[in-house]
């Protein structure tokens, strides 16, 4: 029997966005608190691609070199503070575990099972219209700088292949065929076609709390100080005041880590700072997400310019921009677009909640069953923000999960 509960979520990015929809559409009474202005935070800043099942874990077999190079490397991708250091180091030992491949293949197991069906997802929750008006299904391209294939691609072709994800190994040809602003520098690509992009992903957030508020969902815009439970309900305090519940859901990015924390419960997230730039008037250099591999730089193509985003920054999570970080991607651009004209751009950092093993987690607290999180997606909140609703929504409601939430449980 149906049970109409009030439900306060915390964060209003993607992620709790898509909670307050699936939450609304089965009835119950939804309230999202955000601080700031909701879709403002990570999610506005993302690369705005979704992967069908194609993302791969951050860490995989032979990380360890390479996140070597790129930290000695002064126009690297990676850069670790060093008064980091001691909060991040057993995350990274975690993170190096998970780049073992027995270890590997279960976290792509279990990212391919969440992110598979976000387009699905996505067009049931927005609606036909809503779909088309942000979303492109563009595929998306990853390119290379080397002709040959190592041991590692070939295990990941046979995983991709074992999961029924559609790819096409492509040449440097076929390549200029789809973009043929790349530089000729790129010898080979792979093509998702099963993939794609949002032109907005403010205005997909947005258009996610818009289809909430119209089933009754409304915000509060007040920051969550700390969060109370009790035997069956839950008091969350804000700088508004009190506001009682029968449930909260955590979807406060990094933030979730501190209210874990309050609540008993150490949630394995590190502060991974993003960096993009945004070039107006430059988006039609290409037409679909497109990956360098080798600086793991993302270009897509949005609705008020050419996105470049990337850097992975261990950093605290209100320490200032780094000096230098935006200069790299105006680097990567040029070389990925050698006849771009990089002019005007605007600039933008944030804090991605990563996990060791790239698996959000998505759970009930184990003493309070008033309490869920639903935090930790890292770099892929656009493709997991659905079914993590989903399965918030079951979790509510006492339901078996559509999924098993064993990869996705507190750790």
């Amino acid at each position: 029997m149906f049970e109409r509960r009030t439900v306060a979520i915390i964060g209003g990015g993607v992620v709790g966005a898509s909670c307050a929809l699936m939450l609304a559409r089965e009835g119950h009474q939804v309230t999202v608190f955000e601080k700031d202005r909701v879709g403002y935070g990570c999610s506005w800043g993302n690369g705005a691609q979704y992967n069908a099942g194609s993302s791969l874990p951050m860490a995989y077999p032979g990380v360890m070199r390479q996140a070597m190079r790129w930290l000695t490397d002064k126009n690297g991708p990676v850069r670790l503070a060093p008064r980091e250091l001691p909060r991040t180091f057993p995350w990274l030992l975690r993170f190096l575990s998970t780049g073992r491949l027995e270890n590997w293949r279960p976290a792509y197991d279990a990212l391919h099972a969440l992110n598979a069906q976000c387009a699905g997802l996505y067009k049931d929750m927005l609606g036909e219209v809503g779909w088309n008006r942000h979303f492109r299904p563009n595929g998306a391209l990853h390119v290379y700088r080397v002709d040959s294939l190592g041991p590692l691609d070939h295990i990941v072709d046979s995983m991709r292949n074992e999961k029924g994800v559609r790819f096409q190994r492509i040449s440097f040809d076929e390549v200029l065929e789809l973009e043929p602003q790349l530089s000729r520098s790129y010898r080979r690509g792979i093509f998702f076609p099963d993939s794609g992009h949002v032109t907005s992903p403010l205005g997909l957030v947005q258009g996610l709390m818009d289809r909430a508020a119209s089933l009754g969902a409304t915000i509060q815009a007040a920051a969550v100080v700390a969060i109370d439970p009790e035997a069956d309900r839950v008091k969350l305090r804000t700088h508004s005041g009190v506001h009682g519940f029968d449930s909260v859901v955590i979807a406060a990015g990094i933030a979730s880590r501190d209210l874990g924390r309050s609540l008993g419960v150490t949630l394995s997230l590190a502060s991974e700072r993003g960096y993009h730039i945004t070039m107006p008037g430059a988006e039609s250099a290409i037409s679909r997400p497109v990956t360098d591999a080798a600086s793991a730089i993302v270009a897509t193509p949005l609705g008020e310019g050419l996105r470049i985003v990337g850097i992975a920054e261990f950093e605290a999570p209100d320490a200032a921009p780094t000096k230098g970080q935006n200069r790299k991607l105006r680097v990567s651009a040029q070389a990925m677009l050698p006849d771009l004209a990089v002019g005007q751009v605007t600039e933008w950092m944030g804090v991605r909640p990563s996990t060791p093993d790239s698996l959000p987690i998505i759970d009930r607290h184990p003493r309070y069953a008033s309490v869920f999180f639903a935090t930790g997606h890292g770099h892929m909140g656009i493709s997991g923000a659905p079914m993590t609703a989903a399965l918030i929504s079951d979790l509510l409601a006492a339901r078996t999960p559509r999924l098993s939430c064993t990869p996705y449980r507190l750790r």
